[in-house]
């Protein structure tokens, strides 16, 4: 009891401020792993996610198309904010055009190490040759008249780093034609597991 009525005398602190030193460094050190467990726990925060388009072909009318409709896309993932290599396990990309499906691909694995922005290749390849000849006017007239051609690119993963084993759905804009071009930030969300 003696040393506790020590250390409640306001008076022993102020007489002894190498003691008080120590005693607070003492409560610094039994808090750094509870910190660092905390830290390995939490969240950290989410990468940025943008897609572009930097070659495509077959997106000829299906009567003249020799190839089907191929979107060779780059995911690029900006991990400058995280101090975190970020991994994904990757799924599939699939590429639509006014919200008709165009073009899928695998997604691979991938890790982007911390404070760097890295780049994902995907090709995605449609089904048959060309587009439908209502699609590619409609997407022709946007040309002509020299209005955006976007295409949405939706990136699905299986998991990534930090969202603890939940799939992740980032929804891209990709311009193929018209200004500005981009990059315009894919918008995230988490997708429930599959039944």
């Amino acid at each position: 009891m003696a040393a506790a009525g020590l250390l409640e005398d306001d008076d022993f602190m102020e007489k002894h401020p190498c003691i008080a030193k120590a005693l607070a460094i003492l409560l610094c050190l039994a808090l750094v792993p509870f910190f660092c467990i905390w830290g390995s726990q939490a969240d950290f925060p989410p990468s940025e996610y943008w897609v572009k388009v930097p070659g495509v072909e077959g997106l000829e009318r299906s009567a003249d198309a020799v190839a089907s409709p191929t979107f060779n896309i780059t995911l690029r993932v900006n991990n400058k904010a995280v101090w975190q290599v970020v991994c994904g396990r990757g799924d599939r990309v699939d590429v639509a055009y006014e919200g008709v499906p165009l073009a899928h691909g695998e997604l691979p694995d991938f890790c982007v190490p911390p404070g760097t922005v890295g780049s994902v290749p995907v090709v995605a390849t449609g089904e048959g040759l060309g587009l439908p000849d209502e699609l590619y006017e409609r997407m022709e007239g946007q040309r002509r008249r020299r209005e955006r051609v976007q295409v949405a690119a939706h990136v699905r993963m299986r998991e990534i780093t930090g969202n603890r084993g939940a799939p992740l759905l980032p929804w891209c804009t990709a311009i193929l034609h018209g200004r500005p071009k981009g990059p315009f930030l894919c918008d995230v969300f988490g997708q429930p597991d599959d039944p």
